[in-house]
């Protein structure tokens, strides 16, 4: 980001390249598997483009693109409405949703079926959770972000991160029970 500000755009390109996957698999996910998620990804780097002199290395780069994805996120929600739903052309497979490590064996038809219908029982239990638990659950899992990096995102304490995972989880746990209750 420093060779950027200092005007070497093909610094830039590198960064994309870097982020890109990261950057749109949050989208993807905060945004509920919105088709806009895309679009919404593009426009992060777009905002990071032009925001270019306002970066200080006081922070990783890393939670400050984070900042501006979580900001995006925020602003597509309002203007797309409150709550995007998950509508069932746009869901797809997505083992890793899935709390289960995966098998090195082929799956049979039923249980590629039954992990379909899983995974996207969970979309559904993250759908129902407020905001910033939803975030938080998110940064944490599938972004690996430590307490501290997940407060300057989120731009609150630990403590309240810790108290969003705690009831994000519970909330989880409770939507989900009926659902797996059988499973160890």
């Amino acid at each position: 980001m420093l060779q950027f500000q200092s005007g070497d755009e093909a610094a830039f390109r590198i960064l994309v390249d870097r982020y890109k996957q990261r950057i749109y698999a949050f989208t993807y996910r905060f945004l509920s598997r919105s088709p806009e998620a895309e679009d919404i990804a593009q426009e992060v780097f777009v905002k990071i483009y032009f925001a270019r002199d306002t970066y200080r290395p006081a922070a990783k780069f890393s939670t400050w693109v984070y900042v501006i994805t979580r900001n995006t996120c925020l602003q597509a929600m309002k203007k797309l409405g409150t709550k995007i739903s998950i509508n069932d052309s746009s869901r797809e497979t997505d083992l890793e949703m899935l709390e289960t490590v995966a098998d090195t064996r082929a799956e049979s038809p039923s249980e590629h079926a039954l992990n379909d219908e899983k995974a996207g029982k969970i979309v559904e239990a993250l759908d129902r959770l407020p905001e910033s638990q939803r975030l938080a659950i998110l940064l944490r899992r599938y972004d690996q972000m430590s307490y501290e990096e997940m407060a300057e995102v989120m731009n609150c304490s630990v403590q309240s991160v810790k108290s969003l995972l705690f009831r994000g989880r519970a909330a989880l746990k409770e939507y989900l029970k009926e659902y797996f209750r059988d499973e160890s």
